[in-house]
């Protein structure tokens, strides 16, 4: 069964990286099928019962929908097709139209040919329909679906720093903290580090999948605070501790490591050299994680990335501005 994977368009590579992450991390097989855009499409191999649990997880996308046919981006051959090509609706439904393509196309119109053709048979609810058709325009090639998905993007709005009891003036996004935990592949009930836990964001996530989440952080006062930021949001199932970096090894052997390095700034290094710090940092992370495992972590230059090499294999580079010219590059390194 072929899906298709209505990506957001804040990054041109997190997206993608993020869907294949996760089918991979929940041991889902597909194959990849094709690019339009922002519309990736996959070939299921196993149920949609597994693909839900990739549904739920997921950050940078809108939609999650079940491909029915594709035509070229032209509005005679899409309805020519709708014509000629029979689809089986749950009951009552309704169109709505995602246009990517950049051309000025009326959506409405397009909204409305369609359900005409497909009213034949069916009923019109354009409030509560059993199911959603979905029209989507890339350049390349229009794309129509079945909605099987919608992400809640709000809810991470609803986690943001100042919506915590406990925060600090910097702090990652929870869309980007639940991608970078995504991109390590975890998986319900493994174990995932983060050893400059800050308050929590990045475990707040991971414990929202299911992880069993761990940190430390070298300032009591903060390792507490992320400890009430857990709680709060319904995690229980931690092991937050205060720690220097070099001493992440009494957690013992993890499955994955996610983490927002210290800048070196505003971030907190005991005035520790930074080059030195993120050596014993690379070092100590790389002891940790088991075989074939991942470290996702968020860097403010490609040197000190370079420096993650001596320890693990780097297998893929995001660079993300945050603002202005602050770019942070997020790396993944396999043991």
């Amino acid at each position: 069964m072929r899906i298709v994977f209505e990506l957001s368009g804040e990054h041109p590579s997190l997206p993608i990286s993020e869907v294949i992450s996760c089918l991979e991390g929940e041991r889902i097989g597909y194959d990849y099928v094709d690019t339009f855009g922002s519309f990736l499409i996959i070939n299921l191999k196993n149920g949609m019962d597994q693909l839900g649990r990739v549904c739920q997880r997921l950050s940078l996308s809108h939609f999650v929908d079940i491909f029915l046919f594709s035509s070229e981006p032209s509005k005679n051959d899409l309805l020519e097709r709708a014509k000629r090509i029979k689809i089986k609706l749950s009951g009552t439904f309704r169109v709505r139209c995602e246009n990517r393509s950049r051309e000025r196309i009326d959506s409405l119109d397009l909204e409305r040919s369609l359900g005409e053709i497909y009213a034949r048979s069916n009923k019109v609810d354009l409030v509560k329909p059993d199911d959603e058709i979905r029209i989507l325009l890339s350049r390349e090639r229009w794309l129509v679906c079945r909605r099987f998905f919608e992400i809640d993007r709000r809810q991470f709005e609803l986690r943001k720093a100042n919506r915590r009891p406990f925060f600090l003036p910097i702090s990652m996004h929870p869309r980007l903290a639940r991608c970078m935990v995504n991109l390590s592949g975890v998986r319900k009930g493994e174990k995932l580090l983060d050893p400059f836990c800050g308050t929590g964001g990045i475990l707040i996530e991971a414990g929202l999948i299911g992880a069993k989440v761990l940190g430390s952080d070298v300032q009591g006062w903060i390792s507490e605070g992320c400890k009430r930021n857990l709680e709060h949001f319904g995690i229980d199932d931690y092991d937050i501790q205060n720690l220097d970096v070099g001493e992440i090894g009494s957690f013992g052997k993890v499955d994955a490591v996610v983490t927002d390095f210290p800048y070196g700034r505003a971030s907190t290094t005991r005035k520790e050299p930074i080059v030195k710090l993120y050596r014993r940092s690379f070092l100590s992370i790389s002891d940790v994680l088991k075989h074939g495992s991942k470290l996702v972590c968020a860097i403010p230059d490609m040197e000190l990335a370079k420096m993650g090499c001596e320890f693990m294999d780097l297998v893929e580079i995001h660079a993300f501005r945050v603002h202005g010219n602050l770019t942070r590059y997020i790396c993944i390194f396999t043991k």
